[in-house]
């Protein structure tokens, strides 16, 4: 386990990209840091460079009010919009793990909460031997997985509770976002659907809240909007454990 005895925190993985995980990851920094926690993100890979700014590493950056340098929180970063490996070598690289796990470990001595964000899903390759999965069982935080509201999401949100069973990582939480207005009819539906069948329980429903500003990243004015509305659902002081007071830096 990479994280420290102390430090507490989340990951937060997917059922796919662009579902609002992003979203998600920095509406739960807000909250632990409007209650007085020392909590930050932490993105191990980032792919998908809209000019010269990778949106989900900047976004991460700005809900931690910029308490690291983007570099610690995102270390590894490449411009095509594609699986890590793939975007890595487009840029003749493979990509280095062991430099997320030194920055990772870093946060982890400095702060008391570390919010992780993946990737795409838990079986995106972050390098030639290590999926979403596997990093996430590194880290050893619990997992909360975000699902979108849409067509097809019984299917992909089962098969992925069902992978994150057998690999004896059960979601801690399952939060489903409204990533399109269409989509909000269907919500309860596919809510109810995927509690009988899984047999675990949604932490939250996050309403539709605006398009996107960029293509990458949410707006920051969505940030505020969907920590209010998480934090009338869930206690995520609670969901993390006990949290010790915050430490002299």
């Amino acid at each position: 386990m990479l994280a420290g005895g102390e430090t507490k925190g989340l990951f937060v993985t997917g059922t796919d990209t662009d579902v609002g995980k992003s979203l998600a990851a920095c509406a739960v920094i807000r909250i632990l840091r409007g209650q007085g926690v020392d909590a930050v993100g932490f993105k191990p890979v980032a792919t998908g460079r809209a000019g010269r700014r990778w949106g989900d590493a900047v976004a991460l950056h700005e809900a931690s009010d910029r308490a690291e340098p983007l570099e610690d929180l995102c270390p590894l970063r490449f411009a095509a919009p594609l699986a890590p490996t793939l975007a890595a070598a487009r840029e003749g690289l493979e990509p280095d793990l062991r430099l997320a796990r030194s920055a990772f470990a870093r946060l982890c001595m400095r702060h008391r909460a570390v919010i992780v964000e993946g990737i795409g899903g838990v079986l995106v390759p972050l390098d030639r031997y290590t999926l979403v999965l596997d990093f996430a069982a590194q880290i050893g935080f619990p997992l909360l997985l975000v699902c979108r509201a849409g067509l097809g999401t019984i299917n992909h949100t089962l098969l992925t509770i069902r992978e994150m069973e057998r690999c004896g990582l059960p979601p801690a939480g399952i939060i489903m976002s409204i990533t399109r207005p269409l989509d909000g009819a269907l919500a309860k539906g596919a809510r109810e659907e995927i509690e009988r069948i899984s047999g675990r329980k949604m932490l939250a429903t996050l309403a539709f809240l605006g398009a996107k500003e960029g293509p990458y990243a949410p707006a920051a004015s969505m940030f505020g909007r969907a920590a209010a509305a998480l934090a009338k659902q869930v206690d995520f002081r609670a969901l993390l454990g006990r949290i010790p007071q915050r430490r002299g830096r």
